[in-house]
């Protein structure tokens, strides 16, 4: 893994990994941290129409069609996440690790830059992963001091 030293923030030590895709970022994660939310998760890398289908409500309407800019945040179990982490290595992410699953009214978008990591350390998070686009930099804050150090060393 190319990424730079790690770097202490009162809050969060950070690593910066390069050249980075999701299957090999996932091996920060801790596998006993039991929970994954991504946030804006976009099923169609590309600004284009595709088909399929998608829900229209939560009473089980769905559309068949065309869309395009499709995107949206989804919880999962950490092992499914793992099991199927390939399946994001053409996309970017934004990922947060934690020990129980996010409230429905938390939007990181709505809460100051300043404010976000001791909103999400309340909530049980544990780390948190952000890679703009695949095979770009990503950057990786872990909540838990010194955990980096133990999984890609000093």
């Amino acid at each position: 893994m190319n990424c730079t030293e790690i770097q202490q923030m009162p809050d969060a030590d950070i690593v910066y990994v390069h050249c980075a895709i999701v299957s090999v970022l996932v091996k920060l994660l801790d596998p006993s941290v039991p929970w994954i939310w991504i946030l804006g998760h976009c099923p169609n890398r590309f600004v284009q129409w595709w088909n399929t289908t998608v829900p229209l409500n939560d009473m089980g309407g769905v559309f068949s069609g065309s869309v395009r800019s499709l995107r949206f945040d989804m919880q999962m179990a950490t092992h499914d996440f793992l099991s199927r982490s390939e399946e994001f290595d053409d996309h970017g992410l934004v990922l947060i690790q934690s020990h129980r699953q996010m409230p429905d009214t938390l939007c990181l978008e709505r809460i100051p830059d300043s404010q976000q990591n001791n909103v999400l350390i309340q909530n049980g998070a544990t780390m948190r992963i952000y890679l703009p686009h695949a095979i770009e930099t990503a950057q990786v804050q872990c909540f838990i001091k010194g955990y980096l150090a133990t999984v890609i060393g000093t």
